[in-house]
C-alpha cells in the first residue's frame, strides 16, 4: 500500500433554496476534469442537485442531510470515499447553510493511497449491462454473493476482470453507511 500526501484543495458546490446546484469552484471543476467528469460547470450549474446521485438511497441520505441542515442551521461532518482505479479516497465532506436557503458543500481529501488499478472503477472502460455490481457510495463496499466485501476483496472474490468487458456499476449504500448517515442526518 503506497501512502500519498492528502490533496490539500478544497472542492466546493452550492445549492439553492430549489436544489439546484449555483456555483463549483475552480477546485471542483479541476477534480471533476482528472475524473474523466465531462460535463463540468456549464452543464451543471442550475441542474437539480439529485440529477447527479445515481441511486434512490442516497438521494434519500443526502435529502436527510440537507434538510438537517436547512432545519437547524447547524453545519454537518462527515466522511466518505471518492476512489479512482488507482487511489484511495478518503475525504471529508462539511455541509453548512448559507443565506437564503443556499447549502454549501465542502470536500477535502485526508488521505491517499495508491494501489493496483482496479479496471472496475475506470469510467472510459466497455460495460456489460448484465449482473451489475451495486457500489457503497459511501465506502465503496460491493454487494457481492449476499454480502458486503471490501472493493479488493469483491473483485478477487469476483474475478470481474476475467472477463474483456466489466459489468456496470450501480450505487447504493450498505448498511453499515446507512445507519451511520441516518445518525448524522439525524433520522431515526
Amino acid at each position: 500500500m503506497r501512502h500519498q500526501h492528502a490533496d490539500s484543495r478544497e472542492f466546493v458546490h452550492r445549492i439553492d433554496a430549489q436544489d439546484r446546484i449555483c456555483f463549483v469552484n475552480d477546485a471542483w471543476l479541476a477534480f471533476a476534469t482528472e475524473n474523466a467528469w465531462s460535463d463540468g460547470a456549464p452543464a451543471v450549474l442550475g441542474s437539480p442537485l439529485m440529477s447527479h446521485i445515481a441511486d434512490a438511497q442516497t438521494r434519500h441520505i443526502y435529502r436527510l442531510l440537507i434538510d438537517r441542515v436547512r432545519d437547524t442551521g447547524h453545519p454537518l461532518l462527515f466522511r466518505y470515499r471518492c476512489d479512482s482505479p488507482e487511489l484511495r479516497r478518503f475525504m471529508e465532506m462539511r455541509m453548512s447553510a448559507g443565506p437564503a436557503g443556499e447549502i454549501e458543500f465542502r470536500s477535502r481529501v485526508l488521505r491517499l493511497e495508491g494501489r493496483d488499478p482496479i479496471p472496475v472503477l475506470d469510467t472510459t472502460q466497455p460495460r456489460h449491462s448484465g449482473n451489475p455490481l451495486q457500489i457503497c457510495s459511501w465506502c465503496k463496499a460491493i454487494y457481492a454473493q449476499a454480502t458486503w466485501l471490501n472493493l479488493e476483496e469483491a473483485v478477487h472474490k469476483l474475478d470481474v476482470l476475467s472477463d474483456a468487458v466489466l459489468p456496470e456499476l450501480t450505487h447504493g449504500i450498505c448498511p453499515a453507511c446507512s445507519d451511520q448517515m441516518l445518525r448524522v442526518g439525524g433520522a431515526p
